[in-house]
């Protein structure tokens, strides 16, 4: 009996250290994906997260605590990805979640956070299918979306003097959604689309769409894709015998296609070498985060690392003008640290933020990947920029409203 009550007494003391442990940190959660068609994109942007908690952890933390990025792998598909938030909800006890990156994984986890009231912030799903959810106001982007960028794409198809321009889009929210709005803009100009073709994520060989895509000899593809399988589609539409050109969306954009198989390197480009391209801009960029981020993780040209950035600074703020750490304190001041009014705050300000906060006073954030002024649906205002890919590295052209 003796020996039990010790046991008893040796685990009570455990969980109160355990729990004590935990009670010096704020849980935050990721979703990412690590695996599957964004497996590039995963581990670059999840280091734009990283990097704001420990710019915050080192200048003191949230509440007086240190913040705690808990990363959890949708495999980009949305049955996964539910999957992982519902384990950042249920046994990580997150109040607030970074992603996801794919738009339907994103939806898809929506449906755990949303009757959960745990907020989701997702710095790269652009699908215009996103601000329709029903979600109490629990669903935000600090990207902007495809409604944009598919007119960006549409009207520099024009400029470039592309008469004929057919798609290959991924099946999903995102894929069709920008498809539809790259189509109707660029017919609207006088463009025709002779093909809009759908594909299946993860197939070992796209020779078949290829084939329906480049039918008809278009000027120029437009490629609404992840990087693995766009990859595959590009090197098979040239074997295929395809002389146009390509246009990409900013699932193709970052070291994952250029340089990749298809432009290895500036003394040998390929197929795509000079190719232009679009990706989401939340407008003018602090370009510090790029030097800062390429010392601890390396350059890259993959987008979103920055809303990525974005996103934990808002929650963390959130946090710290609520005083409190409950999915719905954060929602309610999310606005408030964003949008105006409020003295501007910038990127490397984390301290000074929280003094304003901690002294009644409001603020401001001026993100790093551009202003993060949240309209009603949790969406940002912004731009797009075109970029091009130029002996094989991605150069950015310009940035224009949408």
């Amino acid at each position: 009996m003796k020996k039990n009550m010790t046991l008893v007494v040796l685990g009570l003391l455990i969980l109160m250290s355990v729990t004590a442990v935990g009670a010096d940190t704020i849980k935050i959660g990721s979703l990412m994906s690590l695996t599957g068609a964004l497996a590039p994109y995963g581990p670059a942007i999840v280091g734009g997260a990283k990097l704001a908690v420990e710019q915050i952890n080192a200048a003191g933390g949230v509440l007086g605590k240190q913040l705690e990025l808990i990363i959890r792998d949708t495999g980009t598909s949305p049955d996964v990805g539910r999957d992982a938030a519902s384990k950042l909800v249920q046994l990580d006890h997150v109040q607030a979640i970074v992603g996801a990156l794919s738009s339907g994984v994103t939806i898809a986890a929506s449906s755990v956070t949303i009757p959960a009231e745990v907020v989701l912030i997702s710095p790269a799903s652009t699908s215009p299918a996103i601000p329709a959810l029903d979600d109490n106001d629990y669903v935000f982007r600090t990207v902007v979306s495809d409604e944009v960028q598919g007119v960006v794409m549409g009207r520099l198809a024009v400029m470039l003097n592309y008469s004929k321009v057919s798609v290959i889009y991924v099946n999903n929210a995102y894929g069709k959604g920008l498809a539809d709005v790259f189509k109707e803009t660029f017919e609207s100009l006088g463009g025709t689309v002779p093909a809009s073709v759908a594909y299946e994520e993860n197939k070992a060989s796209y020779r078949g769409e290829v084939d329906k895509t480049t039918a008809g000899a278009p000027d120029a593809v437009f490629l609404v894709s992840y990087p693995v399988d766009g990859n595959k589609q590009i090197v098979e539409a040239v074997e295929a015998g395809y002389q146009g050109k390509f246009l990409f969306s900013d699932g193709m954009k970052g070291e994952g296609v250029s340089p990749g198989p298809a432009c290895a390197s500036a003394e040998s480009p390929g197929p795509i070498e000079g190719s232009y391209g679009t990706v989401a801009s939340s407008g003018f960029r602090n370009d510090q985060i790029d030097a800062d981020y390429a010392a601890e993780f390396g350059a890259s040209a993959i987008p979103y690392y920055a809303q990525a950035y974005d996103a934990v600074m808002v929650i963390a703020l959130a946090m710290e003008r609520a005083g409190d750490v409950s999915g719905q304190s954060i929602r309610d001041n999310l606005r408030a640290v964003a949008n105006p009014a409020g003295e501007k705050v910038y990127y490397g300000e984390w301290g000074k933020a929280a003094a304003l906060l901690k002294a009644g006073k409001e603020i401001n954030y001026e993100g790093v990947s551009g202003v993060v002024d949240f309209k009603d649906t949790g969406d940002v205002a912004g731009g797009i920029t075109i970029w091009k890919i130029n002996e094989c590295q991605v150069v950015p052209v310009l940035t224009v409203s949408g």
